[in-house]
Protein backbone atom coordinates (compact mmCIF):
# COMPACT_ATOMS: atom_id res chain seq x y z
CA UNK A 1 0.00 0.00 0.00
CA UNK A 2 2.84 2.41 0.86
CA UNK A 3 4.52 1.72 -2.50
CA UNK A 4 1.26 2.43 -4.31
CA UNK A 5 0.74 5.68 -2.43
CA UNK A 6 4.31 6.78 -3.15
CA UNK A 7 3.85 6.01 -6.88
CA UNK A 8 0.61 7.99 -7.05
CA UNK A 9 2.28 10.83 -5.19
CA UNK A 10 5.24 10.86 -7.59
CA UNK A 11 2.96 10.88 -10.63
CA UNK A 12 1.01 13.73 -9.08
CA UNK A 13 4.15 15.85 -8.93
CA UNK A 14 4.99 15.43 -12.63
CA UNK A 15 5.06 18.71 -14.59
CA UNK A 16 1.92 19.26 -16.66
CA UNK A 17 3.95 19.15 -19.90
CA UNK A 18 5.27 15.68 -19.04
CA UNK A 19 1.82 14.46 -18.03
CA UNK A 20 0.42 15.68 -21.34
CA UNK A 21 3.01 13.69 -23.27
CA UNK A 22 2.18 10.58 -21.28
CA UNK A 23 -1.51 11.05 -21.98
CA UNK A 24 -0.88 11.36 -25.72
CA UNK A 25 1.00 8.04 -25.70
CA UNK A 26 -1.94 6.39 -23.92
CA UNK A 27 -4.13 6.85 -27.00
CA UNK A 28 -4.30 4.26 -29.80
CA UNK A 29 -1.61 4.89 -32.39
CA UNK A 30 -4.08 4.31 -35.22
CA UNK A 31 -7.83 4.33 -35.60
CA UNK A 32 -10.40 6.16 -33.51
CA UNK A 33 -11.17 6.35 -29.79
CA UNK A 34 -14.41 5.08 -28.30
CA UNK A 35 -16.39 6.80 -25.53
CA UNK A 36 -15.57 4.05 -23.05
CA UNK A 37 -14.96 4.87 -19.38
CA UNK A 38 -12.48 1.98 -19.14
CA UNK A 39 -10.26 3.22 -22.00
CA UNK A 40 -8.28 6.42 -22.62
CA UNK A 41 -8.97 9.26 -22.77
CA UNK A 42 -12.03 8.88 -20.51
CA UNK A 43 -10.14 6.55 -18.17
CA UNK A 44 -7.57 9.28 -17.56
CA UNK A 45 -10.28 11.57 -16.14
CA UNK A 46 -11.14 9.01 -13.44
CA UNK A 47 -7.72 8.64 -11.78
CA UNK A 48 -7.58 11.84 -9.74
CA UNK A 49 -8.73 15.44 -9.86
CA UNK A 50 -5.46 16.75 -11.35
CA UNK A 51 -5.44 14.14 -14.11
CA UNK A 52 -9.03 15.00 -14.93
CA UNK A 53 -8.21 18.71 -15.14
CA UNK A 54 -5.20 18.08 -17.39
CA UNK A 55 -7.03 15.59 -19.64
CA UNK A 56 -10.13 17.70 -20.15
CA UNK A 57 -7.90 20.67 -20.96
CA UNK A 58 -6.17 18.78 -23.82
CA UNK A 59 -8.22 19.09 -27.05
CA UNK A 60 -5.86 16.72 -28.87
CA UNK A 61 -7.06 13.82 -26.68
CA UNK A 62 -10.64 14.18 -27.94
CA UNK A 63 -10.25 14.90 -31.65
CA UNK A 64 -10.56 11.30 -32.99
CA UNK A 65 -13.94 9.77 -32.18
CA UNK A 66 -15.91 6.71 -33.29
CA UNK A 67 -19.68 7.21 -33.14
CA UNK A 68 -22.40 4.55 -33.17
CA UNK A 69 -25.82 5.57 -31.79
CA UNK A 70 -27.87 2.73 -33.24
CA UNK A 71 -27.96 0.78 -29.97
CA UNK A 72 -29.09 3.78 -27.94
CA UNK A 73 -32.63 3.30 -26.61
CA UNK A 74 -35.23 5.92 -25.80
CA UNK A 75 -34.40 5.35 -22.13
CA UNK A 76 -30.70 6.20 -22.43
CA UNK A 77 -30.90 8.54 -25.44
CA UNK A 78 -30.34 11.71 -23.40
CA UNK A 79 -27.32 10.13 -21.76
CA UNK A 80 -25.91 9.15 -25.18
CA UNK A 81 -26.35 12.68 -26.55
CA UNK A 82 -24.83 14.20 -23.41
CA UNK A 83 -21.83 11.85 -23.65
CA UNK A 84 -21.04 12.72 -27.28
CA UNK A 85 -21.68 16.44 -26.77
CA UNK A 86 -19.44 16.58 -23.69
CA UNK A 87 -16.72 14.75 -25.61
CA UNK A 88 -16.92 17.05 -28.63
CA UNK A 89 -16.96 20.21 -26.50
CA UNK A 90 -13.54 19.24 -25.18
CA UNK A 91 -12.07 19.58 -28.69
CA UNK A 92 -12.48 23.37 -28.34
CA UNK A 93 -12.67 24.12 -32.04
CA UNK A 94 -9.78 21.87 -33.12
CA UNK A 95 -10.07 19.79 -36.34
CA UNK A 96 -12.11 16.62 -35.86
CA UNK A 97 -11.56 13.14 -37.30
CA UNK A 98 -14.72 11.08 -37.03
CA UNK A 99 -15.73 7.50 -37.74
CA UNK A 100 -19.51 7.15 -38.03
CA UNK A 101 -21.71 4.07 -38.33
CA UNK A 102 -25.04 5.10 -39.85
CA UNK A 103 -27.79 2.47 -39.71
CA UNK A 104 -31.38 2.93 -40.92
CA UNK A 105 -32.90 5.99 -39.18
CA UNK A 106 -29.72 7.19 -37.45
CA UNK A 107 -29.10 9.95 -40.00
CA UNK A 108 -31.19 12.74 -38.48
CA UNK A 109 -30.04 12.07 -34.92
CA UNK A 110 -26.38 11.98 -35.95
CA UNK A 111 -26.71 15.25 -37.84
CA UNK A 112 -28.35 16.87 -34.79
CA UNK A 113 -25.51 15.80 -32.50
CA UNK A 114 -22.83 16.94 -34.94
CA UNK A 115 -24.41 20.21 -36.06
CA UNK A 116 -22.61 22.48 -33.52
CA UNK A 117 -19.28 20.97 -34.62
CA UNK A 118 -19.80 20.74 -38.39
CA UNK A 119 -17.19 23.40 -39.16
CA UNK A 120 -14.53 21.39 -37.26
CA UNK A 121 -14.84 18.10 -39.18
CA UNK A 122 -11.72 17.70 -41.34
CA UNK A 123 -11.72 13.91 -41.73
CA UNK A 124 -14.77 11.64 -41.99
CA UNK A 125 -14.98 7.87 -42.27
CA UNK A 126 -18.64 6.95 -42.69
CA UNK A 127 -20.29 3.55 -43.08
CA UNK A 128 -23.85 3.28 -44.40
CA UNK A 129 -26.01 0.26 -43.60
CA UNK A 130 -29.57 0.71 -44.93
CA UNK A 131 -29.37 4.38 -43.97
CA UNK A 132 -32.36 6.64 -44.62
CA UNK A 133 -31.45 9.98 -46.28
CA UNK A 134 -27.68 9.32 -46.16
CA UNK A 135 -26.99 12.60 -47.97
CA UNK A 136 -27.86 14.52 -44.78
CA UNK A 137 -24.50 13.61 -43.25
CA UNK A 138 -22.57 14.84 -46.29
CA UNK A 139 -24.19 18.24 -46.75
CA UNK A 140 -22.42 21.46 -45.74
CA UNK A 141 -19.09 20.26 -44.37
CA UNK A 142 -17.01 23.42 -44.95
CA UNK A 143 -13.71 22.13 -43.52
CA UNK A 144 -13.75 18.52 -44.74
CA UNK A 145 -10.48 17.43 -46.36
CA UNK A 146 -10.61 13.62 -46.17
CA UNK A 147 -13.64 11.44 -46.84
CA UNK A 148 -14.04 7.67 -46.85
CA UNK A 149 -17.46 6.22 -47.62
CA UNK A 150 -18.30 2.54 -47.25
CA UNK A 151 -21.68 1.14 -48.30
CA UNK A 152 -22.26 -2.43 -47.24
CA UNK A 153 -22.48 -4.71 -50.26
CA UNK A 154 -25.91 -6.15 -49.49
CA UNK A 155 -27.23 -2.60 -49.17
CA UNK A 156 -25.82 -1.73 -52.60
CA UNK A 157 -27.64 -4.70 -54.09
CA UNK A 158 -30.96 -3.99 -52.35
CA UNK A 159 -30.98 -0.18 -52.53
CA UNK A 160 -29.44 1.03 -55.74
CA UNK A 161 -30.25 4.67 -54.95
CA UNK A 162 -27.80 5.23 -52.10
CA UNK A 163 -24.66 5.89 -54.21
CA UNK A 164 -26.50 8.28 -56.53
CA UNK A 165 -27.92 10.16 -53.52
CA UNK A 166 -24.57 10.72 -51.81
CA UNK A 167 -22.61 11.73 -54.93
CA UNK A 168 -24.19 15.21 -55.41
CA UNK A 169 -23.40 16.43 -51.85
CA UNK A 170 -19.90 14.96 -52.18
CA UNK A 171 -19.37 16.99 -55.35
CA UNK A 172 -20.08 20.17 -53.36
CA UNK A 173 -17.32 19.53 -50.80
CA UNK A 174 -14.92 22.03 -52.33
CA UNK A 175 -12.25 21.66 -49.61
CA UNK A 176 -11.92 17.90 -50.20
CA UNK A 177 -8.44 16.63 -51.04
CA UNK A 178 -8.74 12.89 -50.42
CA UNK A 179 -11.66 10.65 -51.39
CA UNK A 180 -12.17 6.93 -50.89
CA UNK A 181 -15.42 5.70 -52.38
CA UNK A 182 -16.62 2.22 -53.19
CA UNK A 183 -18.46 2.31 -56.52
CA UNK A 184 -19.51 -1.22 -57.23
CA UNK A 185 -21.38 -0.91 -60.54
CA UNK A 186 -21.19 0.79 -63.94
CA UNK A 187 -24.27 2.81 -62.98
CA UNK A 188 -22.40 4.41 -60.07
CA UNK A 189 -19.46 5.31 -62.31
CA UNK A 190 -21.87 7.04 -64.70
CA UNK A 191 -23.33 9.03 -61.79
CA UNK A 192 -19.85 10.15 -60.82
CA UNK A 193 -18.97 11.05 -64.40
CA UNK A 194 -22.09 13.19 -64.70
CA UNK A 195 -21.12 15.51 -61.85
CA UNK A 196 -19.33 18.82 -62.13
CA UNK A 197 -16.40 18.04 -59.86
CA UNK A 198 -14.70 21.35 -59.12
CA UNK A 199 -12.87 20.52 -55.90
CA UNK A 200 -9.05 20.19 -55.70
CA UNK A 201 -8.84 16.43 -55.16
CA UNK A 202 -5.29 15.09 -55.02
CA UNK A 203 -5.83 11.54 -53.68
CA UNK A 204 -8.57 9.17 -54.82
CA UNK A 205 -9.29 5.52 -54.05
CA UNK A 206 -12.17 3.95 -55.96
CA UNK A 207 -13.52 0.55 -56.84
CA UNK A 208 -13.99 0.71 -60.62
CA UNK A 209 -15.79 -1.75 -62.84
CA UNK A 210 -13.64 -1.72 -65.97
CA UNK A 211 -10.25 -0.38 -67.15
CA UNK A 212 -12.02 2.22 -69.29
CA UNK A 213 -13.19 4.00 -66.14
CA UNK A 214 -9.60 4.78 -65.08
CA UNK A 215 -9.09 7.22 -67.94
CA UNK A 216 -12.47 8.73 -67.14
CA UNK A 217 -11.41 9.21 -63.52
CA UNK A 218 -8.17 10.90 -64.56
CA UNK A 219 -10.16 13.24 -66.78
CA UNK A 220 -12.52 14.04 -63.91
CA UNK A 221 -9.73 14.87 -61.46
CA UNK A 222 -7.05 17.03 -63.17
CA UNK A 223 -5.21 17.78 -59.89
CA UNK A 224 -4.69 14.18 -58.86
CA UNK A 225 -1.31 13.14 -57.52
CA UNK A 226 -2.37 9.66 -56.37
CA UNK A 227 -4.94 7.19 -57.69
CA UNK A 228 -5.67 3.77 -56.19
CA UNK A 229 -8.29 1.69 -57.92
CA UNK A 230 -9.62 -1.84 -58.15
CA UNK A 231 -10.76 -3.22 -61.53
CA UNK A 232 -13.47 -5.84 -61.32
CA UNK A 233 -13.72 -6.84 -64.99
CA UNK A 234 -12.04 -6.43 -68.37
CA UNK A 235 -13.66 -4.84 -71.41
CA UNK A 236 -11.00 -5.35 -74.11
CA UNK A 237 -11.60 -1.84 -75.48
CA UNK A 238 -9.05 0.48 -77.08
CA UNK A 239 -8.91 4.01 -75.70
CA UNK A 240 -8.24 7.47 -77.04
CA UNK A 241 -4.84 8.85 -75.98
CA UNK A 242 -4.92 10.92 -72.81
CA UNK A 243 -2.25 12.89 -70.93
CA UNK A 244 -2.45 13.59 -67.21
CA UNK A 245 0.26 16.03 -66.15
CA UNK A 246 0.10 15.85 -62.32
CA UNK A 247 -0.42 12.20 -61.37
CA UNK A 248 2.62 10.81 -59.53
CA UNK A 249 1.36 7.49 -58.16
CA UNK A 250 -1.00 4.88 -59.61
CA UNK A 251 -1.92 1.62 -57.94
CA UNK A 252 -4.14 -0.84 -59.80
CA UNK A 253 -5.43 -4.14 -58.44
CA UNK A 254 -7.29 -6.41 -60.85
CA UNK A 255 -9.99 -8.84 -59.78
CA UNK A 256 -11.03 -10.16 -63.17
CA UNK A 257 -13.94 -12.52 -63.55
CA UNK A 258 -13.63 -12.69 -67.36
CA UNK A 259 -11.20 -14.54 -69.67
CA UNK A 260 -7.51 -14.05 -68.92
CA UNK A 261 -6.70 -12.85 -72.45
CA UNK A 262 -9.41 -10.19 -72.24
CA UNK A 263 -8.02 -9.04 -68.91
CA UNK A 264 -4.51 -8.77 -70.32
CA UNK A 265 -5.68 -6.90 -73.42
CA UNK A 266 -7.53 -4.40 -71.22
CA UNK A 267 -4.42 -3.60 -69.17
CA UNK A 268 -2.28 -3.26 -72.31
CA UNK A 269 -4.77 -0.93 -74.02
CA UNK A 270 -4.98 1.17 -70.86
CA UNK A 271 -1.25 1.79 -70.62
CA UNK A 272 -0.90 2.32 -74.36
CA UNK A 273 -3.40 5.18 -74.16
CA UNK A 274 -1.94 6.97 -71.13
CA UNK A 275 0.86 9.54 -71.11
CA UNK A 276 1.90 10.38 -67.55
CA UNK A 277 4.97 12.67 -67.56
CA UNK A 278 5.15 13.07 -63.75
CA UNK A 279 4.49 9.47 -62.78
CA UNK A 280 6.92 8.31 -60.11
CA UNK A 281 5.30 5.18 -58.63
CA UNK A 282 3.33 2.51 -60.47
CA UNK A 283 1.89 -0.65 -58.94
CA UNK A 284 -0.11 -3.24 -60.85
CA UNK A 285 -1.36 -6.23 -58.87
CA UNK A 286 1.18 -5.51 -56.16
CA UNK A 287 4.13 -5.34 -58.57
CA UNK A 288 6.12 -2.11 -58.83
CA UNK A 289 8.18 -0.67 -61.67
CA UNK A 290 10.28 -2.06 -63.37
CA UNK A 291 8.42 -5.34 -62.73
CA UNK A 292 5.33 -3.71 -64.24
CA UNK A 293 7.22 -3.27 -67.52
CA UNK A 294 7.79 -7.02 -67.65
CA UNK A 295 4.15 -7.55 -66.76
CA UNK A 296 2.97 -5.34 -69.63
CA UNK A 297 5.36 -6.97 -72.07
CA UNK A 298 4.06 -10.34 -70.96
CA UNK A 299 0.45 -9.19 -71.43
CA UNK A 300 1.27 -7.91 -74.90
CA UNK A 301 2.52 -11.23 -76.22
Amino acid sequence: MNLHEELVSDLGRLPTEVLCRIFIHCLPQTGYTLPNSKSPPMLLTRICRRWREVATDMPSLWCRLSMDIHHATSRNWRKTVFCYDSWLKRTRGCPLSLEIMCIKNDTTDLRTILQPYISQISSLNIMFDEAVAPEMLLNDLPALQELRVHIFHDVIVKKRGIPSRILPPISRLFTLHSLELELMTCYDIKCLSGLNLAWPLTNVKLVACQPSTIIGLLQLFPNLSSLETYILSGDGLSFEPFTHSTIQKISIETVFTTRTDLARDSVVHLFNALTLPNLRVLHVDGRSWPCVEDLILQYGK
